[in-house]
């Protein structure tokens, strides 16, 4: 490698996070690293730039823009025995067209007063929790990534009676992840869904002292399918297609596999690690122990169309 050559990286993830990772990669290899900021979805810009897209390397979260990249052949394939190694089967694409470097699962937020040990999505639609919830809107991308897997685990009829069940409980909708916590402190609910780095997050201060008290009134649980394992979205990244640095580009998705990458991921982000040789932060680890979904997520995303159109037609709040 040559610290002439420059990496760039279209992400949609928070600069400040994306420029940990770069900073990360220059050190290591000497290699610099430019980064463009893109708010949603990669693939509109890149479709509209095509031979002139200045992307070596995109780095996304959910799981269904990656496969979108795979699908609009955006992404090219890579061959890496470091990638096969440190990237589990179930996390990476099956012709190497994309690769997880970190998992988010949907956690309950429940108040500490409660006498529960544990949950399953299902518990999401007993009546015992009518009034007493918050969730988010149903058509966010966090839910309608967790109703497909939903969908895949169970089949439409199923889902339908669950969604309805979670609709007929009445939850309270008051803005983003976060709220759920505040919502808990402040005893108007008493369990609510929220994504796993929020927990960490709020949980170390980081987000600031309000936050940090909000949690101190609450437990964190990893709920799980009826199988006993939990769905996980990902965040992930792939090499463009017109990639002019494509060795630099796998260079840096094998340093996004690797330990310190991950334990970026772990510690900075308070995300799961995909690579299993990395234990996730202490923090998270107080939710439970992760016990991933391994149903290949190009079969849930084939599920993501009716979770949207569930999501509509079945607000639940």
């Amino acid at each position: 490698m040559t610290s002439a050559s420059r990496l760039h990286i279209y992400s949609t993830r928070h600069r400040e996070f994306t420029q940990l990772l770069a900073d990360g990669f220059t050190e290591e290899t000497g290699v610099a690293v430019d980064i463009t900021d893109i708010k949603s979805d990669a693939h509109p810009r890149m479709l509209a730039e095509g031979s002139d897209c200045l992307a070596d390397v995109i780095v996304t979260l959910d799981f269904r823009r990656l496969i979108t990249l795979a699908e609009l052949g955006l992404a090219q394939p890579v061959r890496s025995n470091v990638l096969d190694q440190l990237v589990p089967e179930h996390l990476r694409d099956p012709q190497g067209l994309w690769f997880a470097q970190s998992m988010r699962a949907r956690l309950i937020f429940a108040a500490k007063a409660l006498d529960q040990t544990s949950f399953t999505y299902d518990d999401l639609a007993a009546t015992e929790w009518k009034n007493r919830m918050i969730i988010r809107s149903a058509g966010h991308m966090f839910n309608t990534a967790l109703i497909a897997a939903y969908l895949a685990e169970h089949g439409d009829g199923a889902t339908e009676a669950w969604m309805k069940g979670i609709a007929a409980n009445r939850p309270l909708r008051m803005g983003g992840d976060r709220n759920v916590a505040r919502a808990i402190a402040d005893e108007n609910a008493e369990i609510g869904l929220a994504n796993s780095y929020y927990y960490g997050e709020m949980r170390s201060g980081v987000s600031g002292s309000e936050q940090q008290a909000w949690m101190e009134s609450l437990r964190a649980f990893i709920p799980t399918f009826a199988n006993g394992r939990t769905p996980v979205n990902i965040t992930g990244s792939a090499v463009a297609r017109h990639a002019r640095h494509p060795e630099l580009a796998v260079a840096f998705l094998e340093f996004l596999a690797g330990e310190k990458a991950q334990r970026i991921y772990a510690d900075k982000s308070y995300e799961y690690p995909a690579s299993p040789d990395v234990p996730p932060n202490d923090l998270i680890r107080e939710a439970g122990e992760l016990d991933p979904d391994t149903t290949p997520l190009s079969i849930v995303s084939r599920h993501s169309d009716r979770a949207v159109e569930l999501a509509a037609t079945i607000p639940w709040n």
